[in-house]
């Protein structure tokens, strides 16, 4: 957030027009509530160009996960927001056991929910998949997963696996196309958006979770204070940095 001189308030570095709520550190841009907005439904839809998928009526689906709670109905909300100017769809595809209270906050922002029984083996930035999705009547499966998930996956499967393996961004699975539209944003900017826009209260519970173990509270600290260490970690995986991103996979270059 952003602290006030007295008398003085800053202006929107994007716009121009509307005070400044929202400093992004890694880019130093003062953004006003709007343009925080807009700036995460831009990136949404860069992703939905890298899967090559778009036109009228589209029907995309996004996993929710108590585990990632403000993730998911956060972009429920957003893919809901972009959906509507193309007459598309985005509903809920809930995998397993939620708690009530939880399906409740999901059902305000989906039309629909759709129960999908079981999680397979298959994995997108170390979120795990539904098995069977052939009976999914979908285009799109989003994952909503962000940077800041992308780095903890690359690092888990570096420490904990012994390896770096592929850190995937989008995958076909079955019939369906699955990607993390949210995978160029970090969290923090997720959670000041909630926040600033009087959600954070409504979208950020749900069941309890494990403690962070000491690869959460790094990635916790670096997103807070070094957030520009995670674009570099997103611009060093990928050939012809700083270009539209469009390859399946991040691979760590040395």
């Amino acid at each position: 957030m952003i602290d006030e001189a007295e008398g003085w308030e800053p202006l929107c570095t994007r716009c121009s027009r509307r005070p400044a709520v929202y400093l992004r550190r890694h880019s130093g841009e003062k953004l006003c509530l709007g343009c925080l907005y807009r700036s995460i439904a831009k990136e949404i839809k860069r992703a939905f160009s890298s899967v090559r998928t778009t036109g009228p009526g589209l029907k995309v689906g996004v996993l929710v996960s108590e585990n990632l709670a403000l993730e998911s109905l956060l972009l429920l909300k957003l893919l809901n927001d972009i959906e509507k100017s193309y007459s598309g769809l985005a509903l809920a595809v809930v995998c397993g056991e939620i708690s009530d209270s939880y399906l409740a906050v999901v059902r305000r922002y989906s039309r629909d929910v759709v129960p999908c029984p079981g999680l397979g083996s298959v994995e997108l930035a170390c979120v795990k998949l539904p098995k069977d999705l052939e009976g999914l009547r979908l285009d799109l499966l989003a994952v909503p997963v962000t940077l800041d998930d992308l780095l903890g996956c690359f690092l888990r499967n570096l420490v904990y696996g012994y390896e770096v393996r592929g850190v995937h961004t989008h995958i076909e699975l079955q019939h369906l196309k699955v990607f993390a539209p949210l995978y160029r944003v970090p969290r923090v900017d997720l959670v000041a958006y909630a926040f600033l826009a009087e959600l954070l209260d409504e979208v950020s519970y749900g069941k309890t979770v494990s403690p962070p173990d000491t690869i959460d509270k790094l990635i916790s600290t670096i997103s807070i204070k070094h957030p520009e260490l995670l674009f570099r970690f997103l611009y060093g995986t990928f050939l012809g940095e700083g270009k539209v991103l469009r390859p399946k996979t991040l691979r760590y270059v040395c």
